[in-house]
């Protein structure tokens, strides 16, 4: 992304995953990594719904289960900052929540239609907040972040568990339908 102003409102490891966003216009981007994500279901056969590439990886599912999860914890930190709470949040061990799902039974369709339906409400969230909600600074995981700045981690994070679905679970490297 060109402009680069709000980087100064996330930790340095965010930075890599908003690398990844086109323009500064969070609405937008979060409805294009919306139809990519979906482009992306439509590409996954359904012998690899349960691949994993390497013995200890997470399988399509569980990444999927991952961005859903991720995006769900982003908007709720997003949901506190932008009502000006300045209560620190803590973090969570992602690993964890991974093991915990291994024990769901989640057929593919239910998590494309979560998938969706959490899209939908982070972006009814957004839709609703002013600039002054968007930049409210508060503390998630030890580090100072915005609800802007969680917006466009919902993105990133996004697209960067897509573009390694297409590269090492379904091995074509192809994110030209983005």
């Amino acid at each position: 992304m060109k402009d680069k102003s709000f980087y100064q409102d996330a930790p340095d490891y965010c930075h890599s995953f908003f690398d990844l966003v086109s323009t500064s216009d969070l609405l937008s981007e979060l409805e294009k990594s919306c139809r990519y994500t979906h482009k992306l279901f439509e590409k996954i056969p359904a012998e690899k719904e349960n691949y994993s590439y390497q013995k200890g990886k997470w399988t399509i599912k569980e990444v999927i289960q991952h961005i859903i999860d991720c995006e769900r914890i982003y908007t709720y930190r997003a949901l506190r900052f932008s009502r000006f709470d300045s209560t620190e949040l803590a973090g969570f061990d992602q690993e964890k929540f991974i093991q915990n799902y291994k024990n769901s039974l989640s057929d593919f369709s239910d998590l494309k239609e979560e998938y969706t339906i959490v899209r939908k409400s982070t972006l009814a969230l957004y839709q609703s907040m002013t600039e002054e909600m968007l930049n409210f600074k508060g503390k998630a995981n030890q580090a100072t972040f915005t609800a802007k700045t969680l917006g466009f981690m919902v993105v990133g994070h996004n697209l960067h568990h897509c573009y390694f679905i297409e590269k090492m679970y379904l091995n074509s490297g192809d994110s030209s339908f983005l």
